[in-house]
């Protein structure tokens, strides 16, 4: 208790404010190891089938989950005594940094249900939105924003608050693609508001404290989430950490007066890099048909990765892109730059767009089976088409296993077909379960693990490489793949009992 007790007094003092970054760090980096060990003995692993993963095995996904124990232990700290947080927000007033920390938490355990359980994106999408509303309801504000809109349209600037902070969930959740990429974007972010805070006053200094802490955690995780990672930060660390970066960064505001726009621009840059790869993936998912919540493997570090760049070069690539958003925020926030500082971040992201070729994605596209091209339109429609034909099946029949295999089997074989895919079949213990279609033209065998059936698997016959297909036809037959499964959206599924074989991940 002493020892509790001193550093109490201690980080009293606001000069020593990165005393909480330290020990949210310490705790981290201490009980990470722990908690891996712990998610492994609970048997939990992602079976979700997926053409994007650029991991092998079975990594924890308990990252998010030290992260948010880790700051919560720091934020008890700061709580206490006569620190500059306690002083400023007490846990149970409604205060807008209370609803900040509400709004993180009911991210954080909703992340943490879709990593241990599954949940449906729709679901994850209204709890994002609540916690969002309890930000808003609680006081927090985008001040820059009401001084473009003015007082009269408070219910839109609400809206619109909300709406960025649902966006900036997202966006750090979709950055999480490459080991140890959104963790070292988000602690750039935390590190912004940090040095504004404490450095400038650009904030209240109770924000300073909450930056100090996240980002502590943040680095401590980042310890064990470096290439090859040991620990993912899943859902509970993507949606926590990037509510409570978009909301902070609401707070800051430069040291000097600015026009509305140069405010409103500081927690845009801090978020950009995550902003602008979402921005993409919505407006392609569009063009294509495709559902806006399926995934992709076209996100910016996947056209990297797609350019024979390695890993690890990538995620410094990123980092360093991110850190010149970054850097150009806190210029806005010193009273440096201005106007050309947002030209600077237009045209670095025009660049970035057109030399990753997403200019290209109002072109005509190559069509999935007899050569050809097909216009934006027609794709949508048949992506649409074909997704709804896969779909419809799923209420079809209620076997599992090899009974349901033989039965849709048949069915499926057109659908593979116009996919590129002529032929196919299904494997059970080592012996075919059902086979349909032609191999003979086949310029290789994709297999992939089927979730739930010991040793079964699809093996596709593909009539082109496998980095030739196209977005589509890879959501398509992950599509195809979850059906045979009879796997739910979003289903986690425990590791088989021990002794039991099972497959690689």
């Amino acid at each position: 208790m002493a020892v509790i007790g001193a550093i109490v007094d201690l980080a009293a003092d606001p000069s020593v404010i990165w005393l909480g970054g330290a020990l949210a760090l310490l705790l981290v980096a201490v009980m990470t190891p722990a908690a891996a060990r712990g998610w492994r003995a609970l048997g939990r692993t992602d079976e979700e089938v997926s053409l994007r993963k650029v991991h092998v095995g079975e990594v924890p996904r308990v990252g998010g989950l030290v992260v948010l124990v880790g700051f919560g232990a720091v934020m008890l700290l700061g709580l206490a005594g006569t620190t500059e947080l306690s002083a400023t927000h007490e846990l149970f007033s409604v205060t807008p940094l209370t609803g900040v920390l509400v709004g993180a938490l009911i991210c954080g355990l909703c992340g943490l249900y879709d990593d241990l359980v599954g949940m449906r994106a729709r679901w994850k999408l209204l709890l994002q939105a609540a916690a969002a509303a309890v930000a808003v309801g609680f006081g927090a504000r985008w001040g820059a924003l009401e001084g473009l809109l003015g007082p009269e349209l408070l219910w839109a600037t609400q809206g619109l608050t909300a709406a960025f902070l649902v966006a900036g969930v997202n966006a750090i959740n979709l950055m999480d693609g490459l080991d140890g990429l959104a963790g070292g974007i988000v602690a750039q972010g935390f590190l912004v508001i940090l040095l504004a805070s404490v450095l400038h006053g650009s904030a209240a200094l109770a924000v300073g404290w909450i930056a100090a802490a996240a980002l502590g955690a943040v680095l401590g995780f980042l310890l064990h989430n470096r290439h090859p990672a040991r620990v993912f930060l899943g859902d509970c660390g993507a949606y926590f950490l990037g509510f409570l970066l978009t909301a902070l960064a609401l707070f800051i505001e430069p040291v000097r007066e600015r026009v509305a726009i140069v405010r409103l621009s500081i927690p845009l840059l801090v978020l950009a890099l995550p902003l602008i790869d979402m921005g993409l993936a919505v407006l392609r998912r569009s063009l294509r048909g495709q559902p806006i919540f399926s995934g992709d493997c076209d996100h910016i570090h996947h056209r990297l990765l797609a350019r024979g760049i390695e890993h690890g070069r990538v995620v410094w690539m990123l980092w360093a892109t991110s850190a010149v958003f970054a850097g150009l925020a806190y210029l806005n926030v010193l009273g440096v730059g201005g106007w050309w500082t947002l030209t600077g971040a237009l045209a670095a992201t025009l660049g970035v767009a057109i030399l990753l070729g997403y200019h290209n994605l109002l072109r005509r596209l190559p069509a999935f089976t007899g050569g050809g091209t097909v216009t934006i339109r027609d794709r949508r429609r048949e992506m649409m088409t074909m997704l709804a034909a896969i779909d419809s099946l799923a209420a079809l029949t209620g076997e599992s296993g090899p009974a349901r295999w033989r039965r849709l089997a048949p069915t499926l074989a057109p659908i593979v077909a116009r996919l590129g895919v002529p032929g196919f079949e299904i494997r059970a213990g080592g012996e075919v379960i059902a086979r349909e279609g032609e191999d003979a033209a086949a310029w290789g065998w994709l297999s992939l693990r089927l979730p739930g059936a010991e040793g079964a698997e699809l093996r596709l016959a593909l009539a082109a490489r496998l980095p030739e297909l196209q977005q589509s036809q890879m959501v398509l037959i992950e599509r195809v793949v979850a059906l045979l499964a009879g796997q739910a959206a979003g289903a986690r599924r425990q590791a088989p009992e021990r002794g039991a074989a099972s497959g690689g991940g």
